[in-house]
């Protein structure tokens, strides 16, 4: 059998990288028998051989991970290859859905031909205007019922969504987001549950606090606007505060702080310590007004975002280059070569795409 012992170490790293890839693409593109059946034929070898590929043991790790991420329907950074050898996957579900309580689910992307309108008991479904209005129960919130009912809004990655809730709470939701929520909110609180990023404006209601739960925190308000960052697979989690007034609770260590219009709260490390700052407002809250805002941010976290909003994988060839520090708009709904283009002419960086990968080196 041939071996890799002698390549060149990023010579074995660009093949597995290839070859990675490669069957991803056949199993999420149309051919998933084919992908699934190279699968099974190669991680069911009989282990008898003596001697494995280096190249080869590189391949399985990553094909086994391509098997959870297709299982889970998740998004995960796959880190099989060392050093700087970075890659972000997603499966392809390009339509916002809403799931019902019992399991029924709703495309709500707009197509030709396709219904504009849904109108069921609880709510109104705009597909062509991107929203779903709940109806208030005629007693406001719901007091008969002993549990709730929730609905879950996902909108994938290149894809964003508004929500109004039957309190007349509106939110918008960000790519790759999961939000929680009761079609009719109960006697003591409202509370929504939210993976992702969205930013709320809170009907007012003093008698019922408003409480959004994610992984990290939990933010109360009785009437403002705010937005949420909780990505759960990146290290930070915060909240931005635009008008009125917030709690926000650590999880983890019950610290609590209460923030001020501009002010950012992040929960910082593993015993969830608060960390409160004053920031530019706009450069939070811009993504739902159509523009990308990178104020002294760099390379990394700006791609993360843009692989998010345009759904590419990124590989850093060289992992130097996320420490950059890019200044500047650019809009959000432009093409994704142009924003490359300006960031290229900004500093020494450069970009290829291969099918949906995005390289960077």
């Amino acid at each position: 059998m041939e071996t890799n012992i002698g390549q060149p170490e990023n010579d074995r790293k660009e093949a597995a990288l290839e070859e990675a890839l490669k069957l991803w693409m056949e199993m999420k593109q149309v051919d998933q028998a084919k992908g699934w059946k190279r699968l099974e034929a190669e991680l069911g070898r009989k282990r008898s051989r003596q001697k494995f590929s280096l190249r080869w043991r590189r391949i399985r790790w990553i094909a086994a991970l391509v098997v959870l991420l297709i299982g889970f329907g998740g998004i995960f950074w796959l880190q099989s290859m060392p050093d700087e050898a970075e890659i972000l996957i997603a499966v392809d579900s390009k339509q916002p859905r809403l799931i019902l309580e019992n399991g029924e689910q709703i495309s709500l992307g707009h197509q030709d031909g396709e219904q504009e309108k849904i109108t069921e008991e609880n709510f109104v479904i705009d597909r062509k205007a991107k929203n779903i209005v709940y109806v208030p129960s005629s007693s406001g919130n719901d007091t008969t019922k002993k549990s709730l009912s929730y609905n879950i809004l996902e909108v994938p990655r290149g894809a964003e969504y508004e929500l109004t809730l039957a309190d007349g709470t509106h939110i918008w939701l960000n790519a790759e987001t999961r939000l929680r929520y009761p079609v009719s909110f109960g006697e003591k609180e409202r509370r929504v549950y939210l993976e992702g990023e969205a930013y709320f404006e809170v009907a007012k209601d003093s008698l019922h606090p408003f409480r959004v739960e994610s992984a990290t925190q939990v933010v109360e308000v009785l009437g403002t606007q705010f937005n949420v960052y909780a990505y759960g697979k990146e290290e930070q989690e915060y909240t931005t505060l635009i008008e009125g007034k917030v709690a926000v609770t650590a999880s983890l260590s019950g610290q609590q702080v209460v923030l001020l219009p501009g002010q950012q709260v992040s929960v910082l490390g593993a015993d969830g310590t608060l960390e409160v700052e004053e920031v530019d407002i706009q450069q939070i809250i811009d993504w739902k007004n159509g523009v990308f805002v990178f104020d002294n941010q760099n390379l990394e976290v700006i791609l993360r975002k843009v692989a998010r909003w345009y759904d590419v994988a990124v590989f850093y060839r060289n992992s130097a280059v996320k420490s950059i520090i890019f200044k500047g708009n650019l809009p959000r709904y432009g093409e994704l070569s142009e924003l490359l283009n300006v960031l290229e002419s900004s500093c020494d960086v450069h970009f290829s795409l291969q099918e949906n990968v995005l390289i960077v080196e």
